[in-house]
């Protein structure tokens, strides 16, 4: 039993709580409320998103398969997707088909991905919130939470008034790092070696024909993406880390994301005074990238600096242990699980310090299982979104954000079910929680 003291507050109670507003959180929360089940989401900022909105990480990639011919991540994901372009805040995966500005000029995993409007994302995301019946939260730092017999009672969270308790039936974890999960006292894990970290920013004033044009005659990569240019800075002492290419997105409202600067050693991002350096060295990195970019690539040379993400991109962190760890065998051997809950087929994306381990996934679909999202320990608690139980191939993969929501669409429904039946998560028929997915337009192979 893990019991916390709190002078508390005030206090909540619903069916379903998800902790973590990013693409994983929203999609667990909106599929949850949708069934019925009163659902409270409670986020640390001001507005939903997580990375794709405080990290400026865009634009979504690819939900095809492999060969960029059949969309396969659906659901919830498409209707979000659609409520963007509806809002004018997006261009269409259907409209994308690789290898021009929304791609990066990319072809290899990058057909049909979606370039988005932040601030669409964030009106979107809130009005499928609010739409569903989903309780909104901000402000609401998670600080613990109180356990009993293999389940979670309740959690605390901090707010300008005070220490507040939610209490639920069933808890997702949508931290990104299985904050919740570790709180529980839930085995988790943290790898001992993760992915690079990197802040985005955006700029105007491209002259996209230009841009275009240096694309088109340019199929060589060292010469297409400035790598050259690139390394002769860096032993020059100007280009400040170890990105080896241009790496720039057109967004659908005139801005164009650069994912460029990079922390080349690692970030312990459970520790937060090394991500507050990591967040100061970030930003004077991508002044330096800037004027990099701004003297080096002709059709940038009148580029302005619009804004830095205001948080740092963690791409992988500590995971919840689920009662499967997903893994690259389980890609490679394109395992179809019975209990089966997402169908993928985005490539391994490992960023290290000097390079990216990029490997697209050209063979058949892989499936994701719901056992991977449910804990091994605590029996009313979920997983969505990177802390999944995966390990560092299949995290690599899957990571990005439409198989993540794809992910917390499933975790939704089946914290929402086990709630409405007073059960654990482990004795939700699996074959409804499928057959929920399918019937809100998902597609499990």
């Amino acid at each position: 039993m893990n019991k916390v003291s709190f002078s508390v507050s005030h206090e909540y109670s619903c069916d379903v709580l998800v902790a973590g507003g990013g693409v994983g959180g929203i999609a667990a929360a909106v599929s949850s409320a949708r069934l019925g089940q009163s659902t409270m989401l409670i986020e640390s900022g001001g507005f939903l998103g997580g990375t794709a909105t405080k990290g400026l990480v865009g634009p979504f990639m690819t939900c095809y398969d492999s060969k960029g011919r059949e969309v396969i991540i659906r659901g919830f994901f498409s209707g979000f997707v659609d409520a963007m372009v509806k809002d004018g805040g997006a261009v269409s995966y259907l409209d994308c088909p690789g290898g021009d500005s929304h791609s990066g000029y990319r072809t290899a995993g990058h057909i049909g991905v979606t370039p988005f409007d932040v601030e669409s994302f964030k009106r979107v995301a809130e009005s499928l919130c609010m739409d569903s019946g989903v309780k909104l939260l901000y402000h609401a730092q998670l600080i613990g939470c109180d356990t009993k017999d293999r389940r979670i009672t309740g959690v605390y969270v901090a707010t300008v008034r005070g220490i507040e308790r939610i209490r639920a039936k069933m808890f997702i974890d949508a931290t990104g790092s299985a904050s919740l999960a570790n709180m529980a006292g839930a085995e988790t894990f943290r790898p001992d070696e993760v992915q690079t970290a990197s802040t985005f920013f955006r700029i105007e004033g491209v002259d996209k024909e230009l841009l275009d044009e240096h694309m088109r005659t340019h199929t060589e990569m060292r010469s297409r993406y400035y790598m050259d240019e690139i390394v002769e800075s860096r032993l020059g002492g100007e280009f400040p880390c170890g990105t080896r290419k241009l790496r720039i997105f057109e967004e659908p409202n005139g801005f164009w994301t650069v994912n460029m600067a990079q922390e080349d050693e690692e970030v312990s991002e459970l520790d937060p005074e090394a991500v507050t350096a990591a967040e100061i060295s970030q930003r004077k990195q991508i002044k330096a990238i800037f004027e990099f970019m701004r003297k080096t690539v002709p059709a940038l040379r009148n580029i302005k600096l619009v804004d830095s993400a205001s948080d740092i991109g963690i791409r992988e962190s500590r995971r919840m242990v689920g009662r499967h760890l997903f893994c690259l065998e389980d890609i490679k051997a394109h395992t179809k699980f019975p209990d089966r809950i997402a169908v993928c087929a985005n490539s391994i994306d490992i960023h290290k310090c000097d390079h990216v381990e990029y490997k697209p996934h050209d063979g058949g679909n892989y499936y994701v299982p719901l056992s991977c999202l449910l804990s091994k320990d605590i029996d009313n608690l979920l997983a969505a979104g990177k802390c999944i139980s995966t390990d560092r191939y299949a995290h690599a993969a899957i990571r990005v954000m439409p198989p993540c929501m794809a992910v917390g669409e499933a975790a939704g429904v089946c914290a929402s079910l086990a709630a409405q039946g007073n059960v654990s998560h482990f004795e939700v028929p699996v074959r409804r929680v499928q057959e929920i997915i399918i019937k809100n337009g998902g597609f499990i192979g």
